[in-house]
């Protein structure tokens, strides 16, 4: 991973909003398992409520997404993020001491929120302090991270939660590492250009105006729905993930942890390999390509009954994720006017989250009623004629063979 970032990103703004966004999401991570676990624990073991709890995060995720995009464009970006990071702070105090099931699930709603608001405009900042040139390995490091934290994140708050049985000391860490982001963020040498906002748009105008764009930029539009078909399908699959690998597989709960494992080890060699991949599939081609593979690959993975070769299915998996993620992210950040960042971001990113609390919906609604396998088969088939089936609509086409024109940034660097 240095090599990613040493020598060619030795860019002060970079490393201080690198490594305030890897702490706090690191520290999200940890957080949020111990939560469920803690959650678990206080209601006597009720599945109910971890679904209640995990539920509205995404939707306050969600929300807080949605509005991140206006307030990235209506705000100084840098004090967006460092106001989202005070904000926090109060919550994880609270839950410091208040340990009733309620008091947790607000306030890990509202943190979510927040976390919500955050990630766009971090995004948008991302390429308005680094080079051009240099954006495709900021953003490759950046998806890298990510998953070396999902796989570092969940092990972590469940070993501090084992070992101290409670969740006050992983509280206050996580409250550590919301002051190192504010000490790092702070530091950022950033004043907005006139090019990184809309121009005093409502709320309402703001992410109307969004929808227009991706309108006009059916590449975009490809994107965002084929983020909707793997946010229902991947939904649907990680609740069912732990009992199709107890029933189906026949293995242990220590093996789910080995697929997981899997998975973010191909992520994380995805987010290497995105790079030189682009140079061989330019501009929107990866997305096109890896949204197609993956479908196949779900419907393998479900029809197959050996660990082993499950194992490889989802390292290939995750691979192809992260392809698809890291390349999109180039692309928007090669094709989308500065104005547009954060309102692109932030749609992106809802278009996977809401579906993927529609999936996980869905599987308390139906979970009881079908076995594993059937629902896994019926999200697979969906996601396989979601994707196919589009194949020859004019946005896929759009996506495919697209050559947009660059855009000129107005870059910081200290």
């Amino acid at each position: 991973m240095k090599g990613i970032i040493s020598p060619t990103l030795k860019l002060p703004n970079f490393r201080k909003l690198y490594f305030a966004g890897a702490t706090s999401e690191l520290g999200s991570f940890v957080t949020e398992t111990v939560l469920m676990l803690f959650v678990f624990k206080l209601t006597n073991q009720d599945k109910s409520y971890l679904g209640i709890l995990r539920a509205t995060f995404l939707v306050f995720l969600t929300l807080g997404g949605i509005l991140g995009g206006p307030i990235g464009n209506a705000f100084n970006r840098k004090k967006v993020l460092i106001f989202c990071e005070f904000a926090r702070i109060p919550l994880l105090i609270c839950l410091l001491f208040f340990h009733n099931v309620g008091i947790v699930i607000a306030c890990d709603a509202v943190i979510a929120f927040f976390t919500g608001i955050f990630r766009p405009s971090r995004q948008a900042l991302l390429n308005e302090i680094v080079p051009q040139d240099k954006i495709k390995k900021a953003n490759g490091f950046f998806a890298s991270t990510n998953a070396v934290l999902h796989l570092v994140g969940p092990l972590l708050g469940a070993s501090l939660f084992g070992f101290f049985q409670g969740i006050n000391e992983v509280l206050i860490l996580d409250l550590a590492t919301y002051g190192l982001g504010l000490f790092l963020l702070s530091r950022i040498s950033y004043a907005p250009s006139k090019d990184s906002f809309s121009g005093g748009e409502s709320f309402l105008a703001e992410i109307s105006s969004g929808f227009g764009y991706l309108k006009k930029r059916r590449d975009l539009f490809a994107i965002n729905l084929n983020a909707i078909s793997a946010g229902f399908a991947i939904g649907i699959l990680i609740p069912l993930l732990v009992p199709f690998t107890l029933e189906v597989l026949e293995r242990t709960e220590r093996d789910y942890g080995i697929l997981m494992t899997f998975f973010g080890l191909g992520g994380l060699f995805g987010s290497w390999a995105t790079e030189k991949a682009s140079e061989l599939f330019p501009n929107g081609k990866i997305p096109y390509i890896t949204v197609i593979l993956e479908t196949i690959v779900f419907f393998l993975f479900i029809n197959n009954r050996s660990f082993i070769i499950a194992t490889v299915i989802l390292f290939f998996w995750g691979l192809l994720v992260f392809l698809r993620i890291t390349s999109q992210m180039n692309f928007i950040s090669d094709s989308v006017e500065t104005k547009y960042l954060t309102r692109v971001h932030a749609m992106l990113e809802m278009s996977f989250i809401v579906p993927n609390i529609s999936g996980g919906l869905l599987i308390a609604l139906l979970g009881n009623d079908f076995k594993t396998v059937q629902l896994l088969q019926g999200a697979s088939i969906l996601f396989l004629l979601f994707i196919i089936l589009r194949i020859p609509f004019p946005h896929m086409r759009a996506l495919w063979s697209v050559r947009p024109e660059g855009v000129t940034r107005e870059v910081q660097i200290d």
